[in-house]
């Protein structure tokens, strides 16, 4: 029988974490490094991305650009500023949202 409480113990960043393991292995320390700060802190530009992670601006680009290529990042447009973009982890539900809006059921 469930406990009650066994239901919260499955977190969004448990499950964004267990579909990315394997591609995140094998990179750089930086880019795991933008790639947690984006996991636990949500949709950043690159300048909240280089004063949360500490990292030179320069490798925050390329670590985008690495999680990019590996189809781990989600790129949106900042309403606020249209020359910024705000950067971060897919989950499993934008891809099916996605998915499902190519296949015309949206």
């Amino acid at each position: 029988m469930a406990k009650t409480t066994d239901k919260y113990l499955y977190s969004e960043t448990a499950a964004v974490q267990g579909l990315y393991i394997r591609k995140i292995m094998e990179l750089s320390p930086s880019v795991k490094l933008v790639f947690k700060v984006l996991e636990y802190k949500g949709l950043l530009t690159q300048k909240e991305l280089v004063a949360e992670s500490y990292l030179p601006p320069r490798t925050v680009r390329y670590a985008l650009g690495i999680l990019k290529k590996e189809g781990i990042l989600e790129e949106r447009l900042y309403y606020k500023d249209a020359r910024q973009c705000l950067y971060g982890v897919k989950t499993p539900q934008y891809d099916e949202l996605l998915s499902n809006f190519a296949c015309g059921m949206v």
